[in-house]
């Protein structure tokens, strides 16, 4: 979270969010807020729109109506060359990695890099970049294996590594722990907690797993029916008395 003193600006914005595909109607008038510095978890059953949810963030699915802004930008409104611009300072966890698996860690890592060259800081080497972010997830020593060589937890380790190395302002997660065994997602939670500390990226968590939105977030979104239903901390919806918020809480 920000320094105390001062005040969180809005990294996302999103008011009054509608998205259908046909005449199924996903998005019905979603709203909601992701501040600087602030870990946030949209709860939702399987086929809420959880995931549609984060590709209309970045600009892969088009919006039918409604407001959103990203990092003080109008989605909707930006050219393909914007699009690829506020691309480069939002970072996305996807759900199964997404490795290249003919390429060696080193070269997945430095794949972003090579397309981004301009994010580069001055004086900073690419391989330097790399260890780094290798380091940061705890898996230098996998520097120059391949995919098909690391457990499911290291491939999701790895690919957060390859997120951060451009340094995003902003972090999507998209199931990050899921098909991990519960240890191993502890661990994912754990570490995702590390990199918010370490990079003080904002972070929009998309998951159903509560021991994860336990763990990372300061805030949780319920994603029903097209919208946002309610919101609370952890242990304020865990209290709830709602049918509906029980249904993610009940014991």
């Amino acid at each position: 979270m920000p320094e105390k003193g001062n005040i969180a600006q809005p990294v996302i914005e999103i008011k009054d969010l509608y998205k259908s595909f046909g005449n199924n109607h996903v998005l019905r008038g979603f709203d909601f807020i992701l501040n600087e510095g602030e870990n946030v978890a949209v709860l939702g059953k399987s086929g809420s729109g959880k995931s549609v949810l984060i590709k209309c963030i970045i600009g892969l699915i088009k919006i039918d109506r409604g407001q959103m802004n990203v990092l003080g930008q109008s989605v909707p409104d930006l050219s393909q060359k914007e699009l690829d611009a506020i691309r480069r300072d939002v970072g996305f966890l996807f759900q199964g990695a997404a490795l290249y698996d003919s390429m060696s860690v080193k070269e997945n890592l430095e794949f972003p890099l090579r397309r981004h060259h301009e994010k580069m800081n001055g004086g900073t080497s690419m391989s330097k970049r790399v260890e780094e972010a290798l380091d940061s997830v705890g898996l230098l020593h996998t520097l120059h294996l391949m995919p098909s060589e690391l457990s499911g937890g290291m491939k999701k380790r790895v690919a957060l590594a390859r997120t951060l190395i451009l340094q995003p302002k902003i972090i999507l997660y998209d199931e990050p722990t899921g098909g991990l065994d519960p240890i191993t997602g502890r661990e994912i939670s754990y570490l995702i907690n590390e990199v918010q500390s370490k990079y003080k990226a904002a972070a929009l968590i998309i998951t159903h797993d509560l021991v994860c939105a336990k763990i990372t977030t300061n805030r949780i979104v319920i994603l029903s029916e097209g919208k946002n239903y309610i919101e609370g901390s952890y242990d304020e919806l865990d209290q709830s008395n709602d049918t509906i918020v029980q249904e993610f809480f009940k014991k």
